[in-house]
C-alpha cells in the first residue's frame, strides 16, 4: 500500500489527495506526511475522513489536520466519524488521487496506519477513471455520501471522543480486536513514522505558529519523555535575600509535555531529590501558568531542569550540572516562544 500511495504523489499534476479509512494511525501517515505537505505546498489540497472512538485511530492523527491547517490555511478538511455502537463501526477504505484530467482511486483493505500501509498483508485494486467518466461521478458520489456521516475535528470534539476504550495509542501498534495478546509482534520491515507528531511541529521556522500548534495539542496526544526548561537568575516572587521559585511555563509545554489541554487543570507531582511537589497545572485563555518549585531555591542559578515522565502527572525533575549549563542550554534548550523568555526543549 505505502508503495502504491507514494506513486500517486510522485506525479506533480496531483491537485488534491482524499482519504475515507475507518482507523487512522500517525505511525502510518507519517510515512507520506512529506508527500502530503509538499502537495498541498504546490497549490493542492488534503481532505480526510477517519473513524474514531474505536479503540485504534489516535488522537495524533487529528491533530495533524490541525496541524496542517494552522500551516496551509483552507488547503485541508479534517472529518471525522464517531464510533457509538460496539456492534457498528465507520469501515471504508478509499484513497483517491485527483489530477486535471482524471482521477486514481486505490481501494481494498488497508487502512491509513503503520499496519494497513507496511506490515499487514492487505489487499486493494487501483483503478484509474477519465475527468467527467461514469466512473469518477460515481467516486465523488460515495465520498459525498461518506462526507455526510462526518463532523469537522476539533479540539474539544477530539478530546470528547478519545476517551477511555475509545481512544488508540501510537505505543500500542495492533490493530485486531480482540486483541492477539498471546503472539508475538511482527519485527522488522518499513520504518514507521520519521519522528513523533510533536517532534514535526518542533522543526517549524515560525516561532509563533509552534508555540501555537503545541499549545493546542490534546491532552491525549503522544508526549515527549523528557522536557529541558531553563530557569532564570531571578523568579518570581524573590527579593533581596530570595531568588524566587515561581516558574512561569511555556504555554508550550502545557498540552504538549504535561498534557493539559487549553482551559484544563490537571494535577502534578515533580518529585525532586529531596522533596516532591504537588501542584495544579491550569492552561489559561492567556496563555500564562506560573507553578511553584521550591527546591530550585537551592539550586545554583542560572539552571536547567530535567523532567522526566514516570507516570500520568508524575514527574521526576533534577537539576543539569553547573558545568554542563551553557553545552546543555545550546544542545537541549533549542525552543524559546519569543525573546527574553525562558529557553526549553523536547526529548
Amino acid at each position: 500500500m505505502l508503495t502504491a500511495l507514494r506513486a500517486g504523489f510522485a506525479n506533480q499534476g496531483l491537485q488534491r489527495f482524499r482519504v475515507a479509512a475507518a482507523y487512522a494511525r500517525w505511525d502510518g501517515i507519517g510515512l507520506i506526511s512529506t508527500e502530503i505537505e509538499n502537495m498541498i505546498s504546490r497549490g493542492g489540497s488534503f481532505e480526510f475522513i477517519y473513524g474514531a472512538g474505536n479503540g485504534i485511530t489516535t488522537p495524533d492523527s487529528l491533530h495533524y489536520g490541525m496541524y496542517l491547517d494552522e500551516i496551509f490555511p483552507g488547503k485541508v478538511l479534517s472529518l471525522f466519524v464517531e464510533d457509538k455502537y460496539c456492534n457498528s463501526i465507520f469501515h471504508p477504505k478509499m484513497f483517491l488521487f485527483s489530477y486535471h484530467d482524471h482521477t486514481i482511486a486505490i481501494i481494498g483493505s488497508g487502512n491509513f496506519t503503520g499496519g494497513g500501509l507496511v506490515r499487514n498483508t492487505e489487499i486493494a485494486v487501483r483503478v484509474r477513471a477519465a475527468h467527467g467518466s461514469a466512473l469518477e461521478k460515481q467516486l465523488d458520489i460515495s465520498w459525498g455520501k461518506i462526507k455526510k456521516l462526518a463532523e469537522p475535528v476539533t479540539s474539544k470534539r477530539i478530546r470528547e471522543v478519545m476517551q477511555g476504550e475509545g481512544k488508540g495509542s501510537e505505543k500500542d501498534t495492533r490493530e485486531s480486536i480482540p486483541r492477539k495478546s498471546q503472539k508475538p509482534a511482527l519485527k522488522g520491515g518499513p520504518k514507521t513514522s520519521p519522528k513523533p507528531l510533536f517532534s514535526k511541529v518542533i522543526t517549524l521556522n515560525s516561532a509563533n505558529k509552534k508555540a501555537k500548534i503545541l499549545s493546542k495539542l490534546d491532552s491525549l496526544t503522544e508526549k515527549p519523555d523528557l522536557l529541558y526548561l531553563q530557569i532564570f537568575e531571578n523568579e518570581t516572587g524573590g527579593n533581596g535575600t530570595s531568588a524566587g521559585y515561581q516558574v512561569q511555563l511555556p504555554v508550550a509545554t502545557l498540552a504538549a509535555y504535561f498534557g493539559v489541554g487549553t482551559n484544563e487543570t490537571k494535577k502534578a507531582e515533580f518529585r525532586f531529590p529531596n522533596e516532591t511537589i504537588e501542584a495544579n497545572l491550569t492552561h489559561f485563555e492567556n496563555n500564562t501558568h506560573r507553578v511553584r518549585l521550591r527546591p530550585i531555591l537551592d539550586i545554583p542559578r542560572p539552571a536547567i531542569l530535567i523532567f522526566k515522565r514516570i507516570d500520568d502527572g508524575v514527574y521526576q525533575v533534577r537539576s543539569e550540572r553547573p558545568t554542563r549549563y551553557a553545552k546543555t542550554l545550546a544542545n537541549k534548550c533549542t525552543e524559546q516562544s519569543r525573546a527574553g523568555s525562558r529557553k526549553w526543549g523536547f526529548e
